[in-house]
């Protein structure tokens, strides 16, 4: 009975030393640890835990901007939030690794199932990040992984909007990668129809009553569609 109470007494005590050591650890005591690779990132887990989370920093931020694959390996391994958002723009850890171009990091966040479709402070997903960068080999493979090309960001753009003006080799491959997806076909085939009709009434009308509307050029009103009383018309 007095060995369980003291067993009892001393995971207390050890439990309040794990907080107090939380709670005392500073952001560059996280950053120094998570700097010295795997072996000291391990130490660090000991007193704080895996979600830790503050200043809008998660440990998974901390090891992208570091581009320390191998701790970002264990964080991920030891069932951190992949996809929680913080970081310099509020977005991923997925989004900050393209971002400051870890494309390897990148590469195996997605491939762990990061949520591609989540949207930074500007209103950006990895995919929009991705395209303006020119990452052409990281939008293909967002794209693969189900990535959305028809989401726009806080300005009104979709990635392909932001595709970069120049004249790189890349840029047919990512303006092939982020064309407007079939989903928005039938849509666009249907209004394109609707106008057809449309124009096809109008220029019946026009075609009723021809009239020059336009003595120097010898215009008529059929040549735009419209119908006009030639006779009610003094002066252009």
């Amino acid at each position: 009975m007095l060995k369980k109470f003291i067993w009892i007494i001393t995971l207390t005590l050890m439990g309040l030393v794990t907080l107090n050591a939380t709670g005392e650890t500073t952001k560059n005591e996280i950053k120094n640890a998570i700097r010295g690779g795997v072996t000291s990132t391990q130490k660090l887990l000991t007193v704080v835990p895996i979600n830790y989370y503050k200043e809008n920093e998660t440990l998974l931020h901390y090891a992208v901007q570091l581009r320390q694959r191998g701790v970002v390996q264990l964080l991920v391994e030891s069932k951190i939030q992949i996809s929680r958002k913080g970081g310099k723009f509020y977005g991923t850890a997925l989004q900050e690794a393209i971002h400051y171009g870890h494309l390897g990091i990148a590469s195996y966040l997605i491939k762990k199932g990061s949520l591609l479709n989540v949207r930074n402070s500007y209103g950006e997903t990895a995919l929009h990040i991705a395209a303006k960068k020119g990452y052409l080999g990281v939008v293909e493979q967002l794209v693969a992984y189900g990535a959305s090309k028809n989401m726009v960001n806080s300005n009104g753009k979709r990635p392909y909007d932001l595709i970069p003006k120049l004249s790189w080799e890349s840029r047919r491959g990512l303006e092939r990668a982020l064309a407007v997806s079939s989903e928005d076909q039938p849509r666009i085939r249907s209004r394109s129809k609707s106008l057809n009709i449309i124009n096809h009434n109008v220029h019946a009308i026009g075609n009723r009553n021809t009239n020059i509307i336009d003595r120097k050029t010898k215009m008529i009103n059929s040549d735009t569609g419209i119908n006009i009383n030639i006779h009610k018309i003094n002066k252009f």
